[in-house]
């Protein structure tokens, strides 16, 4: 028989062919490109990484700020800022006089107020060897510093809506007053949860043009926008203008009133009322509060209540959480306002009550103390217990503390429904110098700081603030629902 030759006869040589498939499987993955990304070995770590040159930003840009761009800019040359507002020219005669007869006095109103400067910020560092290296987006500095700008510009719009000066115990804190302060309380259209309509925004002009004012701008949510755009969709018999190119839509930019023409500003930081953070968001921020005295009707003739229910029974949860200028605390919930005793009958809502609680500080205070609480609410439907998702709640109030908070002092909140929860808000009104204006003692800056380690650091400065030197010649849409 004539000998046969098979790879039994190659074992334990390791000539090209005659590995094991062990063998054969280790080459194959020191030859393969590989996808990983970390713990890079073989092929794989010899492969050149293709990383994109462009920074991809994901979050809000330069030109989704609206209202900062707009708002007429003048300067401020003291931290407080007098002015005079001439509010009468006479008083309500009818200055008729008969025949030779000397016309009676007239004294003009005039009043002298005051806004403080405030002083907003950001710090940025950036490590001496971070400029060493080759950057994948360009210089290191000038792009920290670019998103330093950013993230100050958004403090600045957010505040120029919904800033407080009187959330602080000593009855001015570090912020400055946006248009849901400086608005005049009587100067409100309340949709109670509806969406945005024409006859909406024409009432809101009336108002302006009654206390003579003429509305050019109005400010709001681009949910609400949208919503509002989409109303006019059922009407349109013949689209104008006619679809070129098959291009289809509506875009609307401004709107004609018996008050003239007012532009549309959709604002992405114009939203529904935000829901509590999950944790706290500062290492400064105040300990969460305690839950006090627990949710119950109060007495009878406040503002209507509850909108969101009409006349029937409901039942609502809440949260608060503690805050200060470094950040918010972790919320607390109301787990037990479900209730019988809670429960909003048709009688009791007829009658106009209100719910009052207490939120009360924590056991220990600590070294930032709390200067203001947040009121969340949940609208849900009769249950047994309150949700535990954050998600569920949305913002209605914000309550200053009376004093430096002691541990255990309580707050006070009446929810009289003024703010419903998950709504927004829209602002109308003269968008002029003469009106609304922002007073700058100095404009966004940067400010290098000493040297005292291996990196460069910087400030982004900001001081000034608004004034409405007409608070009747502007108006808040408050309760904006969703178009369902």
């Amino acid at each position: 028989m004539v000998p046969q030759v098979s790879l039994r006869d190659y074992d334990g040589l390791n000539g090209f062919g005659t590995s094991t498939m062990g063998d054969v499987n280790e080459l194959s993955k020191a030859l393969s490109a590989g996808y990983q990304v970390s713990n890079q070995t073989g092929g794989s770590a010899l492969r050149v990484e293709s990383l994109e040159a462009s920074l991809k930003v994901v979050t809000f840009t330069n030109k989704h700020i609206k209202l900062w761009k707009k708002i007429p800019k003048s300067p401020a040359y003291s931290t407080v800022e007098e002015y005079n507002v001439l509010s009468q020219y006479g008083s309500q005669g009818f200055g008729f006089t008969r025949e030779g007869e000397l016309p009676q006095d007239q004294d003009s109103t005039y009043t002298r107020q005051t806004a403080l400067v405030k002083f907003i910020g950001t710090t940025r560092a950036v490590t001496h060897p971070a400029t060493l290296v080759n950057p994948a987006h360009g210089d290191v500095i000038a792009l920290e510093n670019q998103n330093g700008i950013l993230w100050l510009l958004e403090r600045v719009e957010d505040s120029l809506f919904h800033g407080n000066s009187a959330l602080a115990f000593d009855g001015e804190a570090e912020q400055w007053d946006g248009l849901d302060t400086m608005i005049a309380n009587a100067n409100v259209v309340d949709l109670e949860g509806q969406p945005l309509q024409e006859a909406d925004i024409e009432e809101a002009s009336n108002l302006v043009i009654e206390s003579f004012g003429y509305p050019t701008d109005i400010f709001l949510g681009t949910r609400a926008m949208s919503d509002l755009v989409k109303t006019f969709y059922p009407r349109e018999r013949v689209q104008l203008p006619a679809p070129s190119e098959g291009k289809v839509g509506l875009n609307v930019t401004s709107m004609a009133t018996q008050a003239g023409t007012i532009e549309f500003n959709p604002d992405v930081f114009i939203r529904q009322g935000k829901t509590p953070p999950a944790a706290a968001t500062s290492a400064n921020a105040p300990a969460s509060p305690a839950v006090g005295v627990q949710p119950a009707l109060g007495a009878a003739g406040l503002a209507s209540w509850p909108k969101s229910i009409g006349a029937g029974a409901g039942n609502f949860a809440y949260a608060a959480t503690a805050c200060n200028r470094f950040g918010e605390s972790a919320p607390v919930l109301f787990q037990s306002f479900f209730t019988a005793v809670a429960d909003l009958t048709a009688a009791e809502n007829a009658a106009g009550n209100s719910i009052v609680f207490t939120v009360d500080n924590a056991a220990v205070v600590g070294a930032n103390p709390t200067e203001y609480v947040i009121i969340y609410r949940a609208d849900l439907a009769l249950g047994a217990a309150a949700p535990a998702d954050i998600t569920q709640y949305s913002e209605i109030a914000r309550v200053a503390v009376a004093t430096q908070a002691a541990a255990g002092a309580a707050v006070v909140f009446n929810d009289t429904n003024a703010i419903m929860p998950f709504t927004e808000t829209a602002y109308l009104g003269e968008l002029t110098p003469s009106v609304l204006t922002f007073r700058q003692l100095a404009p966004l800056m940067r400010m290098d700081l000493a040297v005292l380690a291996p990196a460069y650091r910087w400030m982004v400065l900001m001081y000034g603030t608004p004034i409405l030197f007409a608070p009747r010649k502007w108006v808040r849409m408050t309760n904006i629902g969703r178009l369902t």
